[in-house]
């Protein structure tokens, strides 16, 4: 596998304001400190969530709206540059009040009930995504040095 080598350059912690568009306010913190690679991490609560499942077969997002009260059991991602901004490429694991949980790719309209929020900063180059041709996502641009 390739690879390139990070080292921790900063920690923010914090929590957004309930009511806050979950990803908008991830994407306009990283975008307002200039952090161009790291990852997030969050747990809380949201009143609302939207999430997306990629279709491998039509190769296209599919949306997925969950209007009710639901835990953030887990919120993971990456940062890295797509077209020239930052951009959070965000997963959410939900759970509802039966114990159930289900997630997917994190979209605009899940609404902050609670969120506690660490994003780790890394220096080192910049991961800038591209278009992949096979499978029209936007990928790391090293992602294609990968041996199997």
């Amino acid at each position: 596998m390739s690879h390139h080598a990070y080292k921790l350059k900063q920690t923010y912690i914090g929590q957004l304001r309930r009511g806050t568009d979950l990803l908008t306010g991830i994407t306009d913190y990283i975008i307002k400190n200039k952090i161009t690679v790291g990852e997030v991490r969050g747990l809380g609560a949201v009143s609302k969530a939207v999430v997306m499942y990629f279709n491998q077969k039509t190769e296209a997002y599919e949306s997925i709206t969950f209007d009710e009260q639901l835990e953030i059991l887990s919120l993971y991602g990456n940062i890295s540059m797509k077209e020239y901004d930052p951009f959070p490429h965000l997963h959410i694991t939900l759970g509802n009040r039966k114990g159930q949980a289900f997630g997917g790719h994190l979209a605009e309209g899940t609404i902050v009930y609670v969120a506690e929020i660490m994003i780790h900063e890394f220096e080192g180059s910049k991961l800038v995504r591209e278009r992949d041709n096979k499978t029209g996502l936007y990928l790391w641009d090293y992602q294609r040095e990968l041996i199997v």
